[in-house]
């Protein structure tokens, strides 16, 4: 991989990976009810499952998923109820006291989450068409999931936050009520979007 194409899939891997999705969601909701410390296994998981994808896209698998577009839409529909649960889940918790994702999700979980996630299937495929077809795979996959993993953890680091420096502030009033609605709106959002795109 020349260093033109490094830069690319840097670019690219930042802008997928800050742009508003599930995982950022998940994040900020989980700072913002639980704390930063509890977004940790969530940080760390997310990366893992989604370099399990690239690794899995480099074998062929995002082909054979565009290869077959009942399995491709099997797994989106099935990544959209997700996120419609997890919508569901996150705006149900509409007193204070209450929280949503009463136990913030493991590392496995949100490893796991990441083959249901909409958004992560988008990027592995494009992922795996722009950059994996070429000479010296292991080398590249490898470089590739570096790149996704300190681009995703990164991102995930600073939706935490931001969740996590709101947690006093949206335990006044009414706040953390409209705050769990409104996160759990924007998730149904992007379901509804990924249903329709």
């Amino acid at each position: 991989m020349n260093s033109d194409q490094l830069a690319a899939l840097i670019v690219f891997a930042v802008t997928g990976s800050f742009t508003p999705g599930p995982n950022n969601t998940i994040a900020t909701v989980t700072g913002a009810n639980h704390g930063l410390r509890a977004t940790v296994p969530h940080i760390f998981g997310v990366p893992f499952g989604f370099s399990t994808m690239l690794v899995a896209g480099g074998l062929g698998a995002a082909a054979l998923i565009l290869a077959h577009p009942v399995l491709a839409t099997g797994i989106r529909w099935i990544g959209i109820g997700y996120l419609l649960y997890i919508a569901w889940t996150v705006s149900r918790a509409v007193t204070i006291g209450e929280r949503p994702l009463a136990r913030p999700l493991t590392f496995w979980q949100s490893a796991a989450f990441q083959y249901a996630n909409p958004k992560a299937w988008m990027l592995a495929a494009a992922t795996a068409g722009t950059y994996m077809a070429a000479d010296g795979a292991a080398i590249r996959i490898s470089v590739i999931c570096l790149v996704f993993s300190i681009a995703c953890a990164a991102s995930l680091v600073v939706w935490a936050s931001a969740g996590a420096a709101l947690k006093d502030w949206l335990q006044h009033g009414s706040r953390l009520r409209v705050f769990n609605l409104a996160m759990g709106a924007l998730l149904a959002a992007t379901a509804a979007w990924m249903a329709f795109e």
